[in-house]
Parts: structure tokens; C-alpha cells; sequence
């Protein structure tokens, strides 16, 4: 599976017109996309450090909870 780094919560944008992304786990910033970058210096390996922002996680409701009912 590919990491969309837009989707990572270690992902940034740093408003410097040179390199716009960044990467706050491997304290990467470049032009291209950090999983990018992480891919090329890791051997083809990809990137280990993505986490899935928490509000786009999908939200599961436990249907044993008294209080839904």
C-alpha cells in the first residue's frame, strides 16, 4: 500500500515556494512528495512512519452501548 501523504498526520505544508511539503517523522522537506523521498533513501522500501489523520479514521460506533438504544 502507497502512504498518501496528504492523508498523513506527520504531513505539512511549509509555505516555502522551494520545498512546499514536509514530513514531520522524517524531518523531510522537498518539492516533490515526502513518501517520495523516503522511498529513494530507504532502498525502495516504503515509507513506516505514516499515521492516518484522526478525523479522517472512519468512525465505528459500538452498538453494544446502552446509550444508542
Amino acid at each position: 500500500m502507497k502512504p498518501e501523504c496528504r492523508k498523513c498526520k506527520h504531513f505539512f505544508v511549509t509555505h516555502d515556494p522551494r520545498m512546499p511539503m514536509g514530513c514531520r517523522a522524517y524531518q523531510v522537506k522537498s518539492k516533490q512528495l515526502p513518501s517520495i523521498i523516503v522511498k529513494q533513501a530507504n532502498n525502495g522500501t516504503d515509507c513506516l512512519g505514516y499515521e492516518m489523520k484522526p478525523h479522517l479514521k472512519p468512525k465505528t460506533k459500538d452498538l453494544n452501548d446502552p446509550s444508542l438504544w
